[in-house]
């Protein structure tokens, strides 16, 4: 037993150290950065085949955020809900969203990104945003009637 405190010891005393160390740094800087803000400008209610725009607003504190990694939307009727990835796959990345049919939105500027979109039946759809900018990532949604 008195063997394994001469390794364990050391071993703890290094931990405390750098999770220390770790720390200072990460409070050093002052401020964590803020949350990214999704304002979803999704009409409630479209028409069979008339084209709308499905834009979001980005921003973060006050400023717009014009440079997001990624922009998309993922559009389904409420009674076709796509499988979510398990756990153990985790976050799908962007490529892995288009495969799955979501639609790259281009920004417009001022903070604001953008789809066009026509739905082709009457119903029920579920609008999904899904932007990732640095290190945050949010999926808000909403649904549209079409008629």
């Amino acid at each position: 037993m008195k063997g394994q405190a001469h390794w364990f010891t050391p071993l703890l005393i290094l931990i405390f150290i750098l999770a220390g160390c770790s720390y200072t740094e990460q409070s050093a800087s002052g401020e964590m950065p803020e949350m990214i803000r999704v304002k979803l400008m999704i009409p409630d209610q479209a028409k069979v085949n008339e084209e709308v725009a499905l834009q979001i607003k980005l921003t973060q504190g006050d400023q717009p955020v014009d440079n997001a990694d990624h922009v998309q939307f993922q559009i389904w009727n409420e009674q076709n809900e796509p499988v979510a990835p398990s756990i153990e796959q985790g976050m799908m990345s962007a490529d892995e969203l288009e495969a799955r049919g979501a639609v790259k939105a281009s920004s417009a500027g001022d903070g604001v990104y953008e789809v066009k979109h026509t739905f082709q039946e009457p119903g029920v759809y579920v609008v999904q945003a899904h932007v990732t900018s640095g290190a945050m990532h949010t999926m808000p949604r909403t649904k549209v009637t079409v008629e």
